[in-house]
């Protein structure tokens, strides 16, 4: 079973949000006090009122300890009148109602399941109306025809077929060690919740009992006597322990070592965060098989290092490979890049459905150079002479690559220098965009590549080196057949490198011309590698038919796979 569908009406800020689509990773996103956080937390009141049951005005749900909640209880805990139905039409509609409608999606064993225990068919879609006002909540299936009704009549056993299937677990924005703690009870409840029918247990518990029996008749004796002193009609009290063969314990204490060691309540915000976090992750992994698992988080990223957020951002994508995560954030980091649908625009109240990574980026105030404005991905280069040959060497091996090119879908950055590759992904991070890189198989580009991946910039699949087979160092000129440029040289700086010590590759290619410019009595700088790296860069953007040494040039179909790949190109 799946959440695909969600509306609500008339919720704090929210007076009407349209049909949302909920996928495995929906991602809500706005500027701050424009209601993404009313939305995600309306679902989550809902959902939990159809976990525990709507029943009518009494309003009951389950608590933790298995009691029945009050129907005060019950909107303090998931929905209040005062607090949560719009101010603004309290006075003139006392009687107003919020509405929440969720749309689940069920698979065919679940539509004979339903069947089987609820009584009714379905062609695979449940739609639900959830309707709380002052004193009560109102359930009905929304479905068109006479069956509607008949549905309806069967809320109880409706929403425990949901409840057996889906699992919300709700993260808030302001997340605490006892929120952390309390997931942790609940694992190790289900872990020993086994030992609960083990006869040795269960005798064990008998002779714990009868240990306890004495210091608890005594305290009971002590505060009867108290209370007898104000209360002379009390004749005895007795403290009995509920459920003595539960097998969990409440005072777990969790203790986070991390050079101190110190119990979770006493560390910071940030690491109680990822506390609360990754132990859902634990939860997600454990309920393959069980009821499917929807995780509600809000600003997952706050408290957290940007080289955290990073790997959060892999934790929630594997969750959502599995499970289902609708999260609210500000983070560009988080956003659903490879399902742009997927991420929901909150702004003035109201919800869309995102239709561009421009429009997203125009929420979240992300201001990009026009050349980025439309890329759907960016090739990272050390520098301008590669960006030039390698538009022209990537159009002429591949024809999408050519046309994503043309029409800005691909646009090629260059760092100015391996050395600024960290600070170059770190911008193009925060304005939203999906980055590849390629690099120098040299000292440089391989110590900008660890550095990147250090500070959580960058992923080894995210990047490629223009290796040479046989050199220890290399770059992109050594993939160049001499041919491509060697009447270029000599006509212009009256260099040859048609020599046997420029054609042994044991030097990357710049050692080696520099040493072919020397040899032939020319001056050699870094503005002359400069202006001869911009020519020969340009002669291979003329002839990338001819360019390439066949020999040397693999990585280059690699890097055409993995760009091709990140377009979405089977």
């Amino acid at each position: 079973m799946k959440l695909v569908g969600f509306s609500i009406k008339n919720y704090r800020s929210i007076r009407s949000a349209e049909k949302l689509r909920l996928g495995d990773l929906t991602v809500l996103i706005g500027p701050n006090n424009e209601g993404k956080s009313n939305i995600l937390r309306g679902l989550v009141a809902g959902m939990l009122i159809l976990q525990r049951g709507a029943r009518g005005s009494r309003m009951p749900a389950r608590g933790a300890s298995g009691r029945v909640l009050s129907p005060a209880e019950m909107r303090r805990n998931f929905y209040d009148w005062e607090r949560d139905y719009p101010v603004g039409l309290q006075e003139r509609n006392p009687n107003g109602t919020t509405t929440l409608d969720f749309e689940f999606e069920l698979t065919p064993t679940e539509v004979e399941e339903f069947k089987s225990e609820v009584g009714s068919s379905l062609n695979g879609s449940l739609p639900i109306r959830v309707s709380i006002g002052r004193q009560k909540v109102a359930f009905k299936v929304t479905k068109r025809g006479r069956g509607s009704a008949a549905l309806t009549a069967k809320q109880e056993l409706i929403t425990s077929f949901i409840g057996s299937r889906l699992d919300l677990r709700n993260i808030p924005a302001i997340r605490t060690a006892r929120s952390a703690v309390s997931l942790v009870e609940e694992m190790v409840a289900a872990s020993l919740r086994s030992l609960e029918d083990s006869d040795e247990y269960r005798s064990a518990v008998e002779v714990i009992e009868t240990l306890q029996k004495p210091a608890l008749d005594d305290i009971a004796e002590t505060i009867g006597d108290m209370l007898a002193t104000f209360l002379p009609d009390v004749e005895s009290v007795q403290i009995e322990a509920q459920d003595r063969y539960s097998a969990l314990r409440r005072d777990i204490q969790v203790i986070v070592d991390d050079g101190t060691a110190t119990a979770l309540e006493h560390k910071g915000d940030g690491v109680q965060s990822l506390a609360a976090i990754s132990l859902i992750h634990n939860v997600s992994q454990r309920s393959a098989g069980d009821a499917e698992l929807v995780l509600a988080v809000e600003e997952p990223e706050a408290h957290l290092h940007p080289k955290a957020i990073h790997q959060l951002r892999g934790v929630l994508q594997e969750i959502a490979s599995k499970q289902q995560v609708i999260l609210t954030t500000h983070s560009p980091l988080l956003v659903n890049r490879s399902d742009i649908g997927s991420n929901i625009i909150v702004d003035r109240s109201k919800a869309r459905k995102a239709k561009s990574l421009r429009e997203i980026r125009e929420v979240l105030g992300i201001r990009v150079a026009d050349n980025l404005s439309s890329a759907e991905l960016v090739l990272v280069v050390e520098g301008s002479d590669d960006a030039v040959a390698l538009r022209a060497l990537l159009a002429k091996a591949s024809d999408t690559l050519g046309r994503a090119l043309d029409d800005g879908q691909i646009a090629i950055d260059d760092t100015h220098g391996a050395g600024n590759l960290s600070y170059k992904l770190s911008l193009l991070r925060d304005q939203l965009c999906t980055t590849h890189v390629f690099l120098d198989h040299d000292a440089a580009g391989i110590g900008a590549a660890k550095k990147a991946e250090l500070n959580g910039l960058l992923e080894p699949a995210d990047r490629t080196f223009a290796t040479s087979v046989g050199m220890k160092e290399s770059e992109l000129e050594d993939l160049y057949s001499i041919d491509s440029y060697a009447t270029l040289l000599k006509s212009r700086w009256g260099v040859s490198v048609g020599s046997k010590s420029f054609k042994n590759r044991r030097k990357k290619w710049t050692q080696r011309v520099e040493a072919a410019f020397l040899a032939s009595g020319q001056h050699w700088d870094d503005e002359t590698c400069r202006q001869v790296k911009n020519a020969v860069a340009a002669r291979v953007a003329s002839e990338p038919e001819t360019a390439l040494d066949e020999r040397f040039s693999s990585c280059i179909e690699g890097l055409v796979a993995a760009l091709e790949s990140k377009l979405g190109v089977a």
